[in-house]
């Protein structure tokens, strides 16, 4: 009898030495290596967008195909990409939002698929009606469900693990992406916004006396200016994170907000207010900090830390403040309007939903 306990202890000895050392072998993440594709702007000054958008996926990443998703919304066939090892193994799943301006093809979102590839994730990169210029479009109930129904496939589709479902997004994306994490909280495991336009009126009182055209394109989406006490603002707020994103404190998911504090193109005021309605009462921002982060582009005194991380470091940057609360995290660094893919994609690799 004593030999054989001592073959069933040594058995399960060796069986959780195995399960120990897979698990960890599945948790170490490979980053993105190359330079160049570390950043939003450092895509923006490099080679790779001397190719046409579809040449230049087919080129760093030809696993990634092109595919059609029928609309449960409309019926229309809504284009998108996706990547599926088809590897046996449950896997993490990458749904990523492309920004305001581009669609499903855009250059800046071929980092996710490296990470994609290179990791061994299922990735996923909808159309959701393309720029954000029209109604049907910018976070309209038809790209909304468009998101769902990629969702969805993705699911239908590769050996998803429901414990890391992920979604992402830069700007617009990363608006939409805080939509879909207080519309649907449940849906995933963590999220990660990129200089997110928390509310689209506010937005708009930044937009109208610049140079660019967005103004143009918000009016263009909620059927004129936003302006309150209009038809269109009250369209304008139902397309902004600021109307939904509160439902999410509290709930299982990650949410982790980055901003620079030199953004003029979209203030880094939205993200401190999309991090106060996920926050704990006592962890959120004041009006009057978030108004001097907006007008002087620069941390108050008071909240000026000395901080360094490696993975900002790596991308070109400094990170200056870093405030969790609750679910939600907020990251402040000497930048513009910027991604730095390999910071985003680490956190979201580490964020586990227990069932």
């Amino acid at each position: 009898m004593n030999y054989k306990r001592c073959w069933i202890w040594l058995l399960s000895l060796v069986f959780l030495v195995f399960a120990v050392g897979f698990r960890g072998q599945r948790d170490v993440v490979v980053y993105i290596e190359r330079d160049d594709f570390k950043s939003f702007s450092r895509i923006a000054n490099s080679s790779i967008m001397n190719y046409s958008k579809r040449a230049a996926w087919n080129k760093v990443v030809p696993q990634v195909e092109e595919i059609t998703i029928q609309s449960t919304a409309d019926g229309s066939d809504q284009p998108a990409l996706f990547y599926n090892s088809g590897s046996t193994e449950k896997k993490p799943l990458l749904l990523v939002l492309h920004s305001w301006s581009a669609d499903y093809l855009q250059h800046f979102s071929i980092p996710y698929g490296v990470w994609a590839v290179e990791n061994d994730w299922v990735f996923i990169h909808p159309d959701y009606r393309g720029p954000y210029v029209n109604p049907q479009a910018t976070a309209s109930e038809l790209a909304i469900q468009d998101i769902l129904d990629a969702l969805e496939y993705a699911k239908q589709n590769a050996n998803i693990d429901e414990s890391r479902v992920y979604i992402t997004g830069f700007s617009g994306g990363a608006m939409t992406t805080l939509i879909m994490v207080g519309r649907y909280p449940s849906l995933w495991t963590a999220a990660a916004a990129w200089v997110p336009v928390y509310d689209l009126p506010q937005w708009y009182e930044t937009t109208r006396n610049a140079t660019h055209n967005y103004a143009s394109k918000i009016e263009n989406s909620c059927g004129g200016p936003p302006l309150r006490g209009t038809e269109a603002y009250r369209e304008c707020k139902r397309r902004s994170a600021s109307t939904y994103l509160s439902n999410a404190r509290g709930e299982p998911l990650k949410v982790y907000i980055a901003t620079g504090i030199g953004d003029v193109f979209v203030p880094p005021g939205h993200s401190l207010q999309a991090f106060n309605d996920l926050a704990r009462p006592q962890d959120r921002f004041g009006s009057k900090e978030i108004e001097y982060v907006n007008e002087h582009l620069q941390l108050p005194q008071h909240l000026r830390k000395d901080l360094f991380s490696e993975i900002f470091d790596d991308a070109g940057y400094t990170l200056l403040y870093q405030r969790s609360s609750s679910n939600v995290v907020l990251q402040i660094y000497d930048g513009n309007h910027d991604v730095i893919y390999n910071a985003g994609l680490s956190w979201l690799s580490r964020q586990r939903r227990k069932y």
